[in-house]
């Protein structure tokens, strides 16, 4: 690979979650919640220190060294928007009637929209071009999040021809969440893991130093802090990124041609952590799976340490991330984004969470939360066009924390999305039971839907619905179930790998939600 210089990339600084309507954070909880420290305890390990010191470089009996290999699975990054903003309505189409199994389904009420930020002039029905399908999954022609996503990947192509765009579809997820809390269970990083995205050097990473690398919190029956995910903000985190625990997938986390650096860093690393996970690496006798490595020789190492050196995982000597010429996916994006993106597609690691703050809409003007959408469908573009230029394939859950209501009067405020002048309804208040969350796959080089069709030949991309003039209808399966809200999302992870019938196999006998067939929208892609 080519080295790489960067080349006026310049990474904003993590922000923590400040929001005009909430009230500065004073207690520990209430920091950690915003982002402003981190969670790990210090503790000190000199004879562990002193094993390292000792062997890092002896030569003994030679040991079986393999290449790690993607042990399966599709990549999977989690888009965790903090503050609950808006996903169905103004972004995304649902449909309201018929039961809610086709977007299409909006009814015909001119102001069933309000509540969720679209003015009755700019109703689904109301002329053609309100409903927008380039990517499969239907978005509205005011969607922030779709003229983020056209402004990173129109033009863009798989093949030299047929557009990247062939390549999405996706489904929305009608659930309601609680509204602006970090409490609330819906990032999916370990059960994907379990299902599959099992990375060839660490399992999960994310830029939160929380449990479920994000600020949403993980299941908690689901989290196994063996893996917690690795933080990752910058690209010397990336570069220097080394594992512990049942996360040592494979025994190459070592460069010997940078070895002082790295053995230190990996020191720091087990000198910061908490006693729990301390505890977690003594269970997983990792520290014999340490030993191993120190005594392979150096000629079968070797070539295990020099595919996950620095300079390999580094995501600045990527040209498809960042160039010299401007031209790399990440260029003018944050680090912090491009590294999770690299590491993850790279199969490095299964599974990653890219953490965007500021998502808490109420009380602030219409251009300042389109501009938000815009900012979030800049991610998961750019997220999906990396994807493209390595040729792989990639599933996407973007999820917030709540949702947020439009104001019931229909006060709006007209902006300029996606290069026309559109009424936008004012964000007055949260609403979770006005909350979604979307789940998006790229299949490299494909032609068009993945979804499971009807009898009509119509594929449904929407499990759950809304109601007319309201909020998630909380009868159907996944509407008041975070749960079934995670195992319907795993159903179509696991059926765009042909593998959904592994489901009680992977999460446990009678695991699987009522009705699970119905929620099973996706066709294999891998």
């Amino acid at each position: 690979m080519t080295d790489m210089k960067k080349s006026n990339f310049k990474e904003p600084e993590p922000q923590p979650f400040l929001h005009e309507n909430h009230k500065k954070p004073k207690t520990r909880r209430d920091f950690l919640a915003h982002g402003f420290i981190g969670m790990s305890s210090s503790l000190i390990l000199p004879s562990f220190t002193s094993l390292l010191a000792k062997s890092a470089y002896a030569e003994t009996a030679p040991a079986v060294c393999e290449i790690p290999q993607f042990e399966g699975g599709l990549p999977y990054i989690c888009i965790d928007v903090a503050g609950g903003m808006n996903i169905a309505g103004s972004n995304v189409i649902v449909g309201m009637t018929n039961g809610g199994e086709f977007q299409e389904d909006v009814g015909s009420g001119a102001g069933d929209y309000i509540r969720l930020g679209i003015a009755p002039s700019q109703h689904p029905t109301n002329g053609a071009g309100e409903m927008v399908d380039t990517y499969g999954l239907k978005f509205h022609s005011a969607s922030g999040v779709l003229q983020g996503m056209n402004s990173i990947l129109e033009g863009e192509t798989m093949d030299g021809t047929n557009p990247v765009s062939d390549g999405v579809d996706g489904l929305v997820f009608c659930t309601r969440t609680s509204d602006d809390t970090s409490t609330n269970q819906i990032n999916t990083v370990y059960m994907a893991n379990k299902a599959g995205a099992k990375g060839e050097l660490v399992n999960l990473i994310g830029n939160n130093s929380s449990d479920s690398g994000g600020r949403s919190l993980a299941p908690a029956d689901q989290v196994n802090l063996t893996i917690k995910p690795t933080q990752i903000q910058r690209f010397s985190q990336a570069s220097g990124l080394l594992s512990l625990g049942d996360a040592l997938s494979s025994d190459a986390y070592l460069n010997l041609d940078e070895g002082q650096d790295r053995v230190q860093t990996f020191l720091s690393r087990i000198a910061n952590m908490s006693k729990t996970k301390l505890d977690a690496l003594a269970q997983q006798q990792s520290l014999g799976q340490i030993q191993n490595v120190l005594n392979c020789s150096f000629d079968n190492a070797q070539q295990l340490f020099q595919m996950f050196s620095a300079s390999e995982l580094n995501p600045a000597n990527d040209e498809y991330v960042v160039n010299e010429d401007q031209t790399g996916v990440f260029n003018g994006a944050s680090e912090n984004m491009a590294s999770v993106a690299k590491l993850v597609i790279d199969k490095v690691a299964g599974a990653g969470t890219i953490t965007i703050g500021g998502g808490d809409y109420h009380g602030n003007q219409v251009m300042n939360t389109h501009n938000k959408d815009v900012e979030v469908g800049k991610a998961i573009g750019r997220c999906i066009l990396l994807a493209a230029r390595k040729q792989e394939n990639l599933a996407i859950h973007l999820y917030t924390d709540g949702g947020v209501s439009g104001d019931s009067g229909g006060a709006s405020q007209v902006i300029t999305a996606n290069g026309r002048r559109v009424e936008k309804v004012m964000w007055t208040g949260d609403s979770g039971t006005r909350s979604a969350a979307l789940l998006l796959f790229y299949k490299h080089g494909h032609d068009g839907s993945s979804l499971v069709k009807d009898s009509g030949g119509n594929p449904r991309r929407q499990v759950g619905n809304f109601v007319q003039g309201g909020g998630v209808n909380l009868d159907t399966v996944i509407g008041d179930s975070t749960v079934n809200l995670w195992k319907a999302i795993m159903l179509n992870y696991l059926a765009a790998q042909d593998r959904e019938g592994d489901f009680e196999t992977i999460f446990g006998a009678g695991s699987l939600p009522p009705d699970h067939e119905q929620l099973i929208r996706m066709k294999p892609i891998v």
